[in-house]
């Protein structure tokens, strides 16, 4: 009886170690991306890149001081959003060879620093500040 204890304390403490470590590691990464900068990319008409794809083209690039979290496609972005604003900005936008690009926040450059940034990035035809281009503000 007391070997099955050992046994099940041997197996029991180091799985709910595990867990407390993976839950910490997804609150992290969550509060990363809700603290992050979103910026919507168009691709030229003759890419056909993943998000992951994206991705690594972005970090190979000189991006300064910018922190890069997460490349998204925004057909995606859109799903994750209230199903009332998913079906409006469906409907009225292109998601076709468009990304959102998470960036750290707490960076030193203005809008159109960060813009220029992104724009000399091969393939990348144009990037806005992701809530001003839905808002259609400039």
């Amino acid at each position: 009886m007391k070997t099955l204890y050992k046994i099940t304390i041997g197996i029991t403490i180091p799985l709910v170690l595990f867990g407390i470590f993976v839950l910490l590691i997804a609150i992290n990464v969550n509060q990363m991306l809700e603290n992050s900068e979103r910026w919507m990319v168009e691709l030229e008409p003759d890419l056909d890149l993943s998000d992951d794809q994206l991705e690594s083209q972005i970090k190979n690039e000189d991006l300064k001081e910018l922190r890069l979290y997460r490349v998204q496609t925004l057909e995606d972005y859109f799903e994750s959003l209230p199903p009332n604003f998913e079906r409006q900005f469906k409907a009225a936008i292109d998601t076709e060879l468009r990304f959102v690009v998470y960036i750290d926040e707490n960076h030193e450059y203005s809008k159109q620093q960060t813009q220029s940034i992104f724009n000399d990035i091969d393939g990348i035809k144009e990037s806005r500040y992701l809530h001003d281009w839905l808002l259609n503000k400039n």
